[in-house]
């Protein structure tokens, strides 16, 4: 299933704080019909009284961000959530999961339990949209596994596995409830942090890094992570992945193990 395709199935509603649903994208058009100025608990998860009563988070009730999952007579929704910035407007992101494994499977990866590589589209779409509306900065991290190769050489494919789950323990180890870690393929990962500057996307990059190098495995572990923060001059995501992995890549061919900085398009700096 294609990024285009699994795009196709979000229906995003947006609620006011009484609950009641403003608007709709194109596809909870489609899906949830004309349901504008009806209550969301109510549409949704077909509830007769507001998520928090039945111990569902709420971004209304918390103002929080945050993708998880509800489990409700026995049907399974993935769900995405927060506030907007501005005008007390809240946003909810639900599909029905219960029988679509190859959904959850383009969400997911099932190696590392980070989001798959299929999910990062949408999601960095959304990130880059807050910012070019409502200047809500984030940052990147680009993760280079250094010595996988000659884990799965020396030790087999089996440990190579075993190593790439140890490195998505550690990210997931270290991000707030708003993050998100994903597994971009190979040996290599990202991080997503919202309303982070890179000067504190630094302290996470850190966290992680340490972690890794201390994980007990039958192979020294270590990666090189690249860092980059939203700029002006980002007219589309891929502007910004690029720049991340430049940055990953001049962090290697100063010092594998080492955690380099996008300060511009071309200037980078190594983290001592």
């Amino acid at each position: 299933m294609s990024v285009e395709d699994l795009e196709k199935f979000l229906p995003v509603v947006l609620i006011n704080k009484n609950y009641i649903i403003t608007s709709l994208n194109e596809t909870g058009k489609m899906m949830l019909g004309d349901v504008v100025g009806k209550k969301c608990f109510q549409v949704l998860y077909n509830l007769e009284k507001p998520c928090p009563e039945f111990n569902i988070n709420c971004p209304i009730a918390s103002g929080e961000e945050n993708v998880d999952t509800v489990t409700l007579d026995f049907e399974v929704y993935l769900r995405a959530y927060g506030k907007l910035p501005v005008g007390g407007i809240y946003w909810e992101s639900v599909i029905n999961i219960t029988n679509l494994s190859v959904i959850r499977s383009g969400v997911f990866d099932s190696l590392t339990e980070l989001y798959s590589r299929s999910f990062l589209a949408g999601l960095m779409e959304k990130f880059l949209y807050m910012w070019q509306r409502y200047r809500e900065v984030f940052s990147v991290l680009f993760l280079d596994i250094d010595n996988l190769k000659r884990i799965n050489d020396e030790y087999g494919h089996l440990s190579g596995d075993e190593a790439l789950k140890k490195v998505g323990q550690c990210i997931k180890l270290f991000l707030r409830r708003s993050d998100f870690g994903i597994r971009y393929g190979g040996d290599e990962f990202m991080v997503i942090l919202p309303k982070t500057r890179k000067e504190n996307a630094v302290h996470v990059a850190r966290r992680i890094h340490e972690c890794i190098t201390a994980v007990p495995f039958i192979a020294k572990l270590s990666v090189t992570i690249g860092i980059t923060e939203v700029s002006e001059e980002d007219k589309s995501t891929d502007h910004i992945i690029e720049r991340a992995d430049r940055a990953l890549y001049y962090a290697k061919t100063k010092r594998r193990g080492s955690i380099a900085v996008a300060k511009g398009k071309e200037e980078f700096y190594l983290v001592e």
